[in-house]
């Protein structure tokens, strides 16, 4: 077998790849289907399975392949790209060329395992479109159980219902395809409806939904949600999956139909359901906090500007609006939390907030100092976003109003950005700059204090000043990276 760097490609949602040489190999909605059916085929047939199609010089080429999680496979890693070779391959190359599944029996050894080849070819009419390869073990097929064999039969149906078309959903005609997921049961229906074998699996879903007696030989309508989740396939060319409640319990179905009858998938969901409802009802809880707590911040924040308002003193109405704005910076990120459907907050959208905040506070509708943010973050977690949001209030505050006395005009920016596992948010003004003698260890400014104890204790972060045409504030936090 030899190997070709692999190019990506996608066709109607399905994403594969092609060797870097077949350009023209063009993949169409029923090859697509066929490999976003090819797990559920390889797990049925205990067998590696591929899609390979052909090239402008009669070459086969791997478009999409699966290993099954229920058996060792002779193909150690995806092939994805390659080209099968004639001279390895001939049930490949002969099935393309009759148009007809080709299975000689021949016996191959990779990896130790001794394995047999099998090739169908796939599309309409005399000239196959692709070949769908299947490789399954010998220690498989020379004693199978009974379970195994009637995997093996329905994979080789399943075969050839998408050999022959894509399998399309009976409601409105969309592609159908599906995988088997642990805990699932299999039913085969046969042709008149009734259960021809049931798996473990299915028998013991079907015992806890209240079936009493033997599942085989059930008419499928009469199972739990069989009326919703398999009749509706039956004597079509189509597929279906849906969930039934039934009692107490929520059934998932899919149900593909063959040649004669049907296959049928069938998973409980009840325990998921009500974990998924118990969620939802933490997370309605959460919200609810959230928006309790910022109306208890907005409640404190009225109270102070109600006695900012009556005090006499200048210091004391400054202070006062100073600790509205901080509280007001929390309010942001609450009412966030609060419409989010997570614990974590877009904090440049905060950001934004939170500044317009602090400079019509201190500029009112006219600002003479124009502030702003750029840059983006994702989403914090709520606890570094409501920490951060003092920070942010704290700098602006800070950078209007001691950078720009006497009333002069100028411009603070906010820059934010992420990655490498930090977050690192600067504040830039234009203004005088810092003091000569500015020391931030020993500064008596309130708000910087503030804000090295929070950076320090809460974020584990680290802070910096810079005085060069202006002061710029420089803030690092150590963030998981999205």
């Amino acid at each position: 077998m030899g190997g070709m760097p692999p190019t990506r490609f996608v066709c109607d949602g399905y994403t594969g790849a092609m060797s870097s040489d077949t350009s023209s190999v063009q993949p169409d909605a029923h090859l697509a289907n066929v490999a976003a059916n090819l797990q559920l085929v390889a797990d049925l047939a205990y067998a590696d399975v591929a899609l390979a199609v052909p090239d402008g010089e009669g070459r086969l080429i791997v478009t999409a392949d699966a290993r099954p999680a229920t058996a060792l496979a002779p193909v150690a890693s995806s092939r994805v790209g390659a080209m099968l070779l004639e001279s390895e391959e001939p049930e490949a190359y002969a099935a393309l060329s009759t148009g007809q599944p080709v299975d000689t029996g021949r016996r191959r050894v990779a990896r130790g395992i001794t394995f047999t080849t099998a090739a169908f070819p796939v599309g309409a009419g005399e000239a196959p479109s692709a070949v769908l390869v299947r490789d399954i073990a010998e220690q498989v097929t020379l004693a199978p159980g009974r379970m195994e064999s009637a995997f093996m039969d329905a994979a080789e149906e399943l075969i050839d219902v998408l050999r022959r078309g894509s399998v399309l959903d009976v409601r409105d005609s969309s592609p159908f395809s599906t995988v088997r997921r642990a805990g699932d049961g299999v039913l085969r229906v046969n042709a008149t409806g009734r259960v021809a074998y049931a798996s473990p699996n299915a028998v013991n879903i079907m015992r806890l939904a209240g079936v009493d007696g033997r599942v085989t030989g059930m008419q499928a309508a009469a199972l739990p949600g069989g009326g919703f989740g398999i009749s509706p396939v039956l004597g079509t060319n189509g597929a279906i999956s849906v969930e039934a409640e039934v009692a107490d319990r929520v059934l998932g179905y899919r149900s593909i139909a063959l040649a004669d009858g049907a296959l049928v998938l069938v998973e409980d969901l009840t325990e998921a359901k009500r974990r998924e409802a118990e969620l939802k009802v933490k997370d309605a809880t959460i919200r609810e906090v959230h928006h309790r707590v910022k109306n208890n911040l907005q409640t404190i924040a009225s109270l102070l500007r109600i006695q900012a308002r009556r005090t006499r003193s200048e210091d004391a109405r400054h202070a006062l609006g100073e600790a509205i704005e901080r509280v007001s910076s929390m309010v942001v990120v609450h009412d966030l939390l609060a419409g989010s459907d997570e614990e974590r907050v877009d904090f440049a959208e905060a950001a934004r907030t939170i500044v317009d905040l602090v400079e019509r506070g201190l500029s009112g509708e006219e600002p003479r100092v124009r502030a702003s943010v750029v840059g983006a973050t994702g989403r914090l977690e709520a606890p570094v976003a409501t920490s951060l949001a003092l920070v942010v209030a704290e700098l602006v505050h800070n950078a209007i109003e001691h950078g720009f006395p006497d009333g002069r005009e100028g411009t603070v920016e906010v820059t934010l950005r992420r990655g490498g596992g930090e977050l690192v948010l600067t504040v830039r003004d234009d203004g005088v700059g810092l003091p000569p003698d500015f020391d931030p260890a020993s500064s008596a400014n309130l708000g910087l204090a503030i804000v090295r104890t929070v950076v320090a204790d809460d974020l584990h972060g680290t802070i910096s000043y810079s005085s060069v045409r202006g002061t710029s504030v420089k803030v690092t936090v150590p963030v998981r990276d999205e």
